[in-house]
């Protein structure tokens, strides 16, 4: 049984071959030591990956495929629904394309040898982690004594010195000019 179906569109080509994969992110939590204990970071979204033949006389199936694969819609890479034996059986039902799509010539066989890469979108591990209920923030205490503010430092007030008779003609001078 040979198809793959993003939304309504059948893929075209033959030779149809789908792998898939997936990332489960650990890390090492043994310190020094010698344990095996890890920190478990999630599973991220499967990968698939498609290999299919076009042929020569059949361009305008490569350029179709190519154009869905570009697709956006508001800016953002399209999401498929898919249909396949393979996707669905692993729990894969949105996809969308990602990471390479090649199209090297065949010579001996007149075809493209046509791979890319599908990604699933909004996971199962993604889904079950939206729906859990996420842990209220605790609010930190502190045991200890408040410390008082600081107060900015008190200036001295200028205290006015005598001024000699010359000084106070040259402010009543300046005084008349002003």
């Amino acid at each position: 049984m040979k198809f793959l179906l993003l939304n309504d569109y059948d893929v075209p080509g033959y030779n149809l071959k789908i792998g898939g994969g997936m990332t489960i992110r650990t890390s090492d939590a043994s310190g020094e030591t010698s344990s095996t204990d890890e920190v478990d970071k999630g599973t991220k979204g499967k990968k698939l990956t498609v290999s299919l033949s076009i042929r020569f006389a059949d361009e305008a199936d490569l350029k179709r495929l190519i154009r869905v694969s570009e697709a956006k819609v508001n800016g953002a890479r399209k999401i498929y629904t898919i249909t396949n034996k393979t996707a669905n059986t692993v729990g894969i039902r949105q996809v969308r394309f990602a990471e390479s799509f090649n199209w090297p010539e065949n010579g001996t066989l007149r075809q493209w040898d046509v791979s890319f890469t599908l990604k699933e979108y909004l996971s199962n591990p993604e889904r079950v982690e939206q729906r859990e209920e996420k842990p209220a923030p605790v609010a930190q205490t502190s045991e200890g004594k408040a410390t008082e503010e600081e107060r900015p430092a008190e200036t001295a007030e200028a205290v006015a010195e005598p001024q000699t008779g010359f000084e106070k003609f040259l402010h009543l001078v300046d005084q008349a000019l002003a």
